[in-house]
């Protein structure tokens, strides 16, 4: 089930860079602007307090409400994966739409993470229309949605683990770099263009990111990578918004509902 390995791949990628967060420098996303209250300043840092503290912090106040996740990443061999997230921590709540290219025709991919329940449904061939449905319990320990499903709904937690350096370069504009071989295997899956990591060599421990928060001290806008100084790593861009706005998640009210296969369910570990 190749789609599905790499919807979940989509997945760890989108946890993997909610958490280390960047934008800025090779910002890989579409050419917007930054948020406006995310310009340089000649502010103290010092009255910022530490850089990487505060960028911990950022994450989990943009974690607090419901909020609209944009993600996208461009892959070494010029493919582009993009998604988009309805979050809602308070319920632990999630719902993704995915979107990539395969064999010349756009694959969208729908993920539902509720209480007690996950549905899946591949908008293609067969299968359009079709829910699969697994009880939340079922999620492979470890996996990307089982980091969701308890509570980290964008893998804060492996942070600290990850940024090996972060400074202030504005008021409200963090940046630095990460050692992605910190993650574990889990949070850091294939992407569908990684590949081996021994054969990045020293390019995938030192990967620059570039963060930038609101007048609330919140993530909105993050780029990971630079085409320019680490070409071997795919770019990952992601925007934040909507806070407190983001729509209801609810169980499909379309389509049919079938169990999800064992062996589906066991895809959603790798």
């Amino acid at each position: 089930m190749p789609q599905i390995r790499r919807v979940t791949a989509v997945v760890g990628g989108l946890v993997v860079s909610l958490t280390l967060v960047v934008t800025g420098c090779g910002r890989s996303g579409p050419a917007t602007g930054p948020d406006p209250t995310a310009t340089a300043s000649t502010s103290s840092a010092d009255e910022r307090g530490d850089a990487t503290e505060a960028l911990a912090a950022a994450i989990g106040k943009a974690q607090e409400q419901p909020a609209r996740v944009r993600f996208i990443m461009s892959g070494r061999s010029g493919g582009t994966t993009e998604a988009h997230a309805e979050t809602d921590p308070e319920n632990q709540r999630i719902k993704i739409e995915s979107y990539f290219e395969e064999d010349g025709s756009t694959v969208m991919i729908t993920m539902i993470l509720l209480e007690q329940d996950f549905y899946l449904m591949n908008d293609s061939a067969d299968q359009a229309g079709v829910w699969f449905h697994t009880e939340r319990a079922n999620l492979p320990p470890g996996g990307s949605f089982d980091t969701m499903a308890r509570g980290d709904v964008i893998g804060a937690a492996g942070l600290i683990r990850g940024v090996t350096a972060a400074e202030w370069t504005g008021d409200n504009v963090i940046a630095g770099t990460v050692d992605l071989t910190r993650w574990s295997t889990v949070a850091l899956p294939d992407l569908g263009e990684l590949g081996d990591l021994g054969e990045l060599g020293d390019a995938i421990r030192a990967v620059p990111f570039t963060a930038a928060l609101d007048g609330q001290r919140r993530l909105v806008d993050l780029s990971l990578g630079d085409e320019q100084q680490t070409p071997e790593v795919p770019t990952i861009w992601l925007r934040l918004g909507n806070f407190g706005r983001a729509e209801t998640i609810e169980a499909p009210t379309y389509g049919e509902i079938v169990p999800m296969p064992e062996a589906m369910v066991a895809t959603l570990a790798e």
